[in-house]
């Protein structure tokens, strides 16, 4: 029983260490824990498709759909909402398997569309995003839900909606190991009782690997040591034929459903980009963009100049770049090494400082030195890459198009007011011809 419950200690500790890391990760101020933890999240390691989805796929075949307990920082939340909240016991909570397929089918279906609005809602490391990083309506009203929710069924979310833990618990399924009722069992109950997903049929003595994110809690609880971790018969798992056609036309119907959301009017109710918004650097064009970014605001907490900003009052939707609230740093690229669904492509330094994100314009009515005759200059003093020079009067001269990568420096320090030097966005990101 002793030893039972160091596996849970152990297993809360983990989480308490993995929100620790969060929470420097959106601080901004520790760029390094941004990088990493970004990288252990299920979706943005799907949406990738590198060595972290390949970990993460095999961590699960070998011990379960442990990353909803252990790495998932949305469902670390809700086991602290809960505490406060509500002391009562979980009990049995529906399967819910054609609507949990039907969701995921859905999500995927747009995905394979090119356009992540189904992770922009039910990704849980992106909701959890949108309460740690910019605490607008939309982050507020996430916690409220996830409250509401632990007090009626805790990790309801997690059992019965979240596409990441319907593919996670696909692949547990079939998976090396497993949990067990041993015959030592008196069917007392208090494991079912303690089980937040509601996973645990005392009736039939099994537990449901699908939905069994490894929290230990029913291992713990149990006062005979009848719950236990062994290797699964080498034997294919039983299942129904019936059953298994009716899911697959379930899972299929919601791929079709999001699929047809991409490519019919639907779309406009879903999270789109702004009309032609500036993009990080990296971000390439809208349509990549918008295929890739979950709106997770790891980028916007991490952004040194603070130019970085969410979908208009933190609603679920690709971030832009804001170059009125100043200019994007020359000598940083720390969006691109943060972001860990690859929407944000990383740049090194020198390819990031001739990467053109935006134009400069340049309107002579409004600049000091036309209207009042008085000497500036602060705008070819501020451009990087030489696009801004100046006559021999001290007036500016048209932008050079051909070195300008819109970085909105001369905007930020332009003293006119409307201002002489603005910035407009490009359709696609490319490379200036040389460097300055």
């Amino acid at each position: 029983m002793k030893k039972n419950k160091v596996w849970r200690k152990l297993r809360l500790c983990f989480a308490a260490a993995v929100l620790a890391l969060w929470g420097a990760a959106f601080s901004g101020a520790v760029p390094i824990a941004a990088r990493i933890m970004g990288r252990t999240q299920f979706i943005p390691a799907l949406l990738c498709a590198g060595i972290p989805l390949a970990v993460l796929l095999l961590l699960t075949i070998f011990f379960g759909r442990f990353y909803c307990a252990w790495l998932c920082p949305l469902g670390i939340i809700q086991d602290l909402l809960r505490w406060p909240l509500s002391r009562q016991r979980p009990g049995r909570i529906p399967t819910a398997r054609r609507m949990r397929l039907l969701i995921c089918g859905w999500t995927l279906g747009m995905l394979i569309c090119g356009w992540t609005a189904g992770f922009l809602w039910l990704d849980p490391y992106s909701n959890f995003g949108r309460i740690a990083g910019a605490f607008a309506w939309v982050g507020a009203g996430t916690l409220a839900v996830l409250a509401g929710l632990t007090v009626w069924k805790p990790r309801l979310f997690c059992s019965a909606v979240c596409p990441a833990g319907t593919m996670l618990g696909a692949v547990s399924r079939c998976g090396v190991f497993h949990w067990v009722i041993r015959d030592s069992c008196v069917k007392c109950g208090r494991c079912a009782e303690y089980c937040p997903a509601g996973c645990i049929d005392l009736e039939s003595g099994t537990i449901d690997d699908e939905r069994c994110f490894r929290c230990m809690k029913c291992l713990a609880s149990c006062l005979r040591d009848a719950i236990g971790f062994q290797r699964r018969r080498p034997e294919l798992p039983e299942f129904s034929r019936r059953k298994f056609l009716i899911n697959s036309g379930v899972f299929a119907v919601g791929c079709a459903a999001g699929a047809l959301t991409v490519k019919s009017g639907l779309a406009r109710w879903l999270p789109v980009p702004a009309a032609s918004p500036v993009l990080p650097p990296g971000g390439g064009d809208t349509a990549r963009f918008a295929a890739r970014c979950t709106g997770c605001q790891l980028c916007v907490r991490n952004c040194p100049a603070g130019i970085i900003v969410p979908a208009s009052g933190g609603a679920p939707g690709p971030v832009s770049l804001d170059l009125s609230r100043g200019g994007c740093r020359f000598d940083c690229n720390r969006c691109g090494r943060v972001c860990p669904t690859g929407a944000i492509r990383f740049l090194p330094l020198a390819e990031k400082r001739r990467t053109r994100i935006a134009e400069a314009r340049f309107n002579p009515r409004h600049c000091v030195v036309f209207q009042f005759e008085s000497p500036c200059g602060k705008c070819a003093a501020a451009c990087p890459t030489g696009a801004i020079r100046l006559r021999k009067n001290g007036t500016p001269r048209p932008v050079d198009r051909k070195l300008c990568i819109g970085c909105g420096a001369c905007q930020q320090v332009c003293p006119a007011s409307p201002k002489a030097m603005t910035v407009k966005s490009v359709e696609i990101q490319t490379l200036i011809a040389k460097e300055s």
